[in-house]
């Protein structure tokens, strides 16, 4: 990643550092020809695909609906698509150059980790938003087809806003976790079970109290499809079910208000990449 040039007289050749933004989109270009051939591009479109024909085929076969009552079909799904395309995309970003060895061939060139470490997430979190775009794309025209009125088109575009917001907190998350295991497998399995079982499953027991996992990823991701409902649910709901012989049982259904499913999802990604920056710069080819 140097370049040779003459900057002073004949016969005297120097070398010119390829300075930040060119290392950057170095570090870019090659992340993306490494997820192209591994194909999980392709195999992320290819789970994107089967998605919407699942469901565009089981909406089709319901009477035609509002496009919120439709879109919200796409939408439900879309934090699940984000989570698999952030664990394959930058769940073994950062250890894969560890445990391949290939740190070996970039560390010690004159290459900042800083620039290592930007470019592997502005590649892993454009492969992420890409398959985003692409399924609302689709999505938003397939409902406008299909719906019978077109009223709160722009709620859609919102909740593309903020599964674009979750596609880069998800992904800085996967960041961090790829920078302190010492292999792929386990880094990718973690990542994915972290975003898809294990937060959640702490969200539902905040089912059982008055207040709500503000602090939660996913908790705030809910926002994505709560945002097509009309009006936006009320933050925390009390469910009160008769149990004969034992009284009421009460439970509570939590929704992330709008601007605290933002400041959520841009939090995690702050601090996700913070520590995630400071594991890989301590962290040494031995690990």
């Amino acid at each position: 990643m140097t370049e040779a040039v003459n900057v002073g007289g004949p016969g005297e050749i120097h070398t010119k550092l390829p300075s930040d933004l060119q290392q950057v989109r170095t570090v870019i270009k090659y992340d993306i020809l490494k997820h192209l051939r591994s194909r999980r591009l392709l195999g992320m479109l290819v789970i994107e695909a089967l998605l919407i024909v699942l469901i565009a085929w089981l909406v089709m076969g319901e009477p035609a609906q509002p496009f919120v009552t439709t879109m919200s079909a796409f939408t439900g799904l879309a934090p699940t698509l984000i989570i698999i395309g952030a664990t394959l995309f930058a769940g073994d970003a950062i250890v894969s150059e560890f445990q391949g060895r290939t740190g070996y061939l970039l560390f010690p060139n004159p290459v900042k980790r800083s620039s290592l470490f930007v470019g592997k997430f502005i590649s892993s979190a454009a492969a992420t938003a890409l398959v985003v775009l692409i399924y609302y794309a689709i999505a938003i025209g397939l409902s406008a087809g299909i719906s019978s009125n077109l009223e709160h088109f722009d709620l859609a575009f919102a909740s593309l806003g903020l599964a674009i917001l979750y596609a880069l907190a998800a992904t800085a998350v996967g960041l961090l976790i790829s920078s302190f295991m010492k292999g792929s497998t386990g880094s990718l399995i973690l990542t994915f079970f972290l975003l898809f079982l294990i937060l959640p499953t702490v969200d539902g027991l905040f089912a059982l109290v008055s207040y709500p996992p503000t602090p939660s990823l996913t908790y705030a991701s809910g926002a994505i499809g709560s945002v097509m409902t009309i009006p936006y649910p009320t933050e925390t709901v009390e469910l009160i079910t008769p149990i004969e012989g034992m009284g009421d049982f009460v439970m509570y259904m939590h929704t992330a208000p709008l601007i605290t499913a933002t400041v959520v999802m841009v939090a995690w990604t702050a601090v996700c990449m913070v520590l995630a920056y400071f594991l890989f710069r301590r962290r040494e080819m031995s690990a």
